[in-house]
């Protein structure tokens, strides 16, 4: 995605995404027939503590000025725009993006940093090439630079929620037919369609785990022997759901997804795949990132989710196709 300088000094993979509620550090390298986790983990802020000092800990103790590093911006702080690729030079491409969006965000194309990727075309209605457009302000993009860079973290990319996403489900059996992910944030939701590496569709959401936690914090919301009391939180996701994969049935013309994969939450939230299951009728399973990485300890569901993004940004791979 936005991409920075920055020199490689090692052939591993890492990633350092601060959060709201602490630090996950993940570094990959190649392995024989999955990749490998050499580190993934997280750690929580230190109460009363200097974020900065202790990012900086983090990566004099990993290294992470010696080799390239990623992080991941946080939901909301960016837009992805859906834009005809003009017909220019490649040299050229995102000057002429930039004059198709301005009007499309709330805020001046000069405070704006673009980056652009291949959106897939309909197969329908048009045989225009299409583009997916990621906009953020300059001041958000340059916070997350500040940061990481003042903690001497040889910073070289920031990537987006929804492609990291894509990468764990390149990875998964369900890859090849197709398969909807759904990832929760505290207050933020990702719905992520995408079909043989492809990222077809995304929808943000303004729940999140603690939203769909109200009803279910005693365990009245559901009846656990299979039978489902109506539980308006939940409903309000199985709408969402449902409308983004019919619009992914329609426009994009694709047979339907294999199943739908729960992303692990930072706090669970108990009957939601089985709801999601009842209400759906589609199968629904829970990710397991164990399936596609090997590592010395098997990954508790914990760290799982406080690590997601920063395993996802591991797993990319450069594609040019612009």
């Amino acid at each position: 995605m936005f991409s920075l300088f920055g020199k490689n000094k090692k052939q591993l993979i890492t990633a350092i995404v601060p959060g709201e509620m602490g630090i996950a550090i993940t570094i990959l390298s190649p392995g024989k027939e999955k990749p490998c986790l050499e580190i993934c983990d997280f750690w929580p802020w230190n109460r009363g503590g200097d974020h900065g000092k202790q990012l900086q800990r983090k990566a004099k103790t990993f290294s992470l000025t010696k080799h390239a590093c990623t992080t991941v911006m946080g939901l909301g702080e960016y837009s992805v725009l859906s834009v005809d690729a003009p017909d220019v030079p490649l040299n050229e491409l995102r000057a002429a993006v930039r004059w198709q969006v301005k009007d499309l965000i709330d805020f001046h194309i000069d405070d704006a940093v673009i980056d652009v990727f291949d959106a897939p075309g309909n197969g329908v209605h048009s045989q225009q090439k299409k583009l997916y457009v990621v906009v953020s302000r300059t001041s958000t993009v340059r916070t997350h630079v500040d940061q990481l860079q003042d903690a001497n973290v040889n910073l070289t990319t920031i990537d987006i929620p929804e492609l990291v996403l894509r990468n764990i489900i390149s990875s998964l059996p369900e890859n090849e037919t197709g398969v909807a992910m759904i990832y929760l944030t505290r207050e933020r939701g990702l719905i992520v369609v995408a079909r043989q590496s492809t990222l077809y569709f995304a929808r943000t959401l303004d729940l999140g785990y603690e939203y769909l936690s109200r009803s279910v914090g005693d365990a009245d919301g559901l009846n656990y022997e299979g039978n489902f009391a109506d539980n308006t939180e939940f409903d309000r996701l199985v709408l969402e759901i449902q409308r983004s994969l019919d619009y992914y049935d329609r426009y994009f013309s694709q047979p339907p997804v294999a199943g739908l994969v729960l992303a692990p939450t930072e706090v669970p939230v108990p009957g939601l795949g089985e709801y999601l299951k009842d209400a759906l009728d589609l199968s629904v399973r829970h990710l397991d990132i164990n399936e596609i990485v090997d590592c010395d300890t098997p990954l508790s569901e914990s760290q799982q989710a406080h690590c997601l993004p920063a395993i996802g940004a591991v797993l990319r791979q450069e594609q040019t196709s612009l």
